[in-house]
């Protein structure tokens, strides 16, 4: 992932006649000259997609190398290598030395590029010549040894109200900060733009800190380790991804908050440890969905945290389950019938219940049974 320098000169060297190599890059120009290389698969967009990582062949990957120059992108793409598709071997490069031991546990090995330049240019400064042998241990030797990972803490109020770190001064940023503070809870807002800093610095009562929300020591700066929840609204998934991550691993967050662009990332960003997300788009696309005149299918509630959701939709007459009772109706797994109302009445179920022509069924299912659910059952 990432066809940089790094990846341009990896590539190189790579042996195509013992090894099957695929490489992803959010440019697609920068693979014109070797778009020809049959034994070379090259795809354009961006990693942090699963089904882009899937459509590369991902679920029969050995090893996966993710060396962007963006260290939250690598990070992103490393965990959903190990923990979606469970590749054996991840590696990515990281630039600061702190973030590395957070996710050493998860089997993501680090190329310490940074830490290992420093020790390099020391042992010259000195007046010595590393060796290749010399360069190859430092490459090799982790840059910690144990996971610094805390226990995450309870959630409790004091006075009543919250400590809450907003990592993102933007719009979505600030008014949420506005709106907070109005509510009697104490905030800070890190913003990394110089330019949004000097903005939002002036217009809000309440500290702003310039720097990354995701780095150790800016949470470290802001009391992270005192803090409530932790609200990352940047505008890019990789980073919120790791500021709730670091929040949480490094200084114990209670409750982490992650605004999602792409909505195809939220069940991953959950599985990766964030407790809440929030995407727009799919909020404003299940309100057109369930208001279109046509549609047959609504969900009143979703359930994030446990994956499922409450739907509700009407039996029409070409409904395959009309006339049956519920005992003789299987259920796809994890789903099951809440309530039937009829006639503006709700209905008790039992076993010999039976469903009619025009019922409005209210059903709890797993969001990923969904699909099977509505075409095997009822709108097939």
């Amino acid at each position: 992932i990432g066809y940089g320098r790094v990846g341009r000169k990896f590539v190189d060297k790579v042996d195509t006649n013992i090894h099957e190599l695929t490489v992803i890059d959010r440019e697609a120009v920068i693979f014109e000259d070797n778009l020809r290389e049959s034994k070379i698969k090259f795809l354009s967009g961006n990693a942090i997609d699963e089904d882009l990582l899937r459509e590369a062949g991902a679920e029969k990957t050995d090893v996966l190398l993710t060396l962007t120059r963006d260290e939250n992108t690598n990070l992103m793409i490393a965990q959903i290598a190990k923990v979606i598709f469970n590749i054996p071997k991840v590696l990515a490069i990281i630039y600061d030395p702190e973030r590395e031991a957070s996710f050493h546990e998860l089997g993501i090995e680090g190329l310490p590029l940074t830490v290992a330049g420093a020790q390099i240019l020391s042992t010259w400064l000195e007046g010595l010549t590393p060796t290749s042998q010399a360069i190859s241990q430092i490459m090799k030797t982790p840059i910690a040894s144990a996971s610094p990972r805390v226990k995450v803490r309870s959630i409790e109020a004091h006075d009543g109200s919250f400590y809450i770190i907003i990592v993102g001064g933007g719009l979505v940023g600030f008014y949420l900060a506005r709106d907070l503070l109005r509510g009697g809870h104490e905030v800070t807002i890190i913003e990394s733009d110089p330019s949004v800093y000097n903005l939002v610095s002036t217009q809000i009562d309440c500290p702003v800190i310039i720097g990354d929300g995701s780095a150790p020591a800016t949470l470290k700066k802001v009391g992270a380790s005192r803090a409530n929840i932790l609200c990352s609204v940047t505008n890019h998934d990789q980073d919120n991804l790791i500021a709730c991550q670091v929040a949480k691993f490094r200084f114990g967050v209670p409750k982490t908050v992650a605004r999602v662009k792409n909505p195809k990332n939220e069940t991953v960003m959950r599985r990766l440890g964030v407790d809440t997300t929030v995407s727009s788009t799919a909020i404003i696309t299940n309100v057109i969905e369930n208001e279109l005149p046509t549609s047959k299918f609504r969900t009143i509630c979703d359930l994030h945290t446990c994956g499922m959701e409450l739907i509700e939709f009407k039996l029409e007459k070409d409904c395959p389950v009309i006339g049956n009772q519920l005992k003789e109706v299987s259920l796809p797994k994890d789903c099951n019938i809440v309530a039937i109302v009829r006639r503006g009445e709700a209905i008790l179920l039992h076993d010999d219940t039976a469903f009619n022509k025009d019922d409005t069924i209210l059903a709890m299912i797993q969001r990923r049974r969904e699909e099977e659910f509505k075409k095997i059952l009822f709108l097939d």
